[in-house]
């Protein structure tokens, strides 16, 4: 029988689309509501630096824009391997785990371009705004421990020792060596391009940014892609 707490992560699991959309929303509400007014977290570390902030804005939305390119890249290569089926499910998949291509370099790379966005996207708000990935690793850690001990108990072995060589979801210098390797089975296919992309209309989002010094406008241009996706993922993990 489930203890509660075992009920309760695997409740967050199936709702971690809802958990991860519920942080943002509460973090970016505190952002307007508690820190209204107050300079960003990248305006402070380029006025840091000595930059002027219309300075900052634009090296940092620029810079932010190129980021997007890599974190899309990443999950879509990574939703490319698991097909939507298991990245959209909302429960386990235990058919099977992946160890090839962004697998090689750690065993969540669908969960470390999330990230890598989420702290992008702190950046642009005031201090408090840094709670946001701090929660965000808090969620996926549960997440990580609860989708890994089903796959440990069908492929125990296996999944033991791939554990013990590839990091959960921050690369490591040992597993950043196999990049190489990595790079050469990149592959990209319709599906997981399009089940992946709901960071792809930051890129342009950003960079408009950047022109306008308005993280706003990088909000409005790019929050369409996360609606979408979200719609979508709903949709196929319901079916599942």
């Amino acid at each position: 029988m489930d203890t509660p707490s075992a009920i309760a992560l695997r409740r967050e699991f199936e709702l971690r689309i809802f958990v991860s959309l519920g942080i943002v929303a509460l973090i970016c509400t505190a952002s307007a509501l508690i820190s209204r007014g107050e300079a960003s977290s990248f305006e402070r570390l380029g006025s840091a630096a000595g930059l002027l902030p219309e300075t900052s804005r634009c090296v940092c939305f620029l810079l932010l824009a190129a980021h997007m390119v890599i974190v899309s890249a990443l999950r879509m290569w990574a939703g490319t391997e698991l097909s939507a089926r298991r990245v959209m499910a909302f429960r386990v998949q235990v058919d099977e785990f992946h160890t090839c291509g962004p697998y090689r370099i750690v065993r969540n790379p669908i969960y470390l371009a999330d990230f890598l966005a989420i702290a992008a996207f702190a950046l642009c708000l005031p201090p408090v705004g840094l709670l946001m990935p701090l929660l965000f690793w808090v969620h996926y850690s549960r997440l990580i421990h609860y989708e890994e001990a089903s796959l440990g108990g069908i492929f125990r072995e296996r999944f033991d020792a791939y554990a013990r060589t590839t990091p959960a979801m921050l690369p490591t210098g040992v597993s950043l060596r196999r990049l190489p390797v990595a790079l050469r089975e990149f592959r990209l296919s319709a599906e997981g391009f399009r089940h992946n992309a709901l960071y792809v209309l930051f890129i342009p989002g950003f960079i408009a940014a950047a022109w306008t010094g308005s993280f706003t406008v990088a909000a409005v241009i790019g929050i369409p892609g996360v609606i979408d996706w979200a719609i979508v993922h709903t949709r196929l993990g319901v079916q599942k």
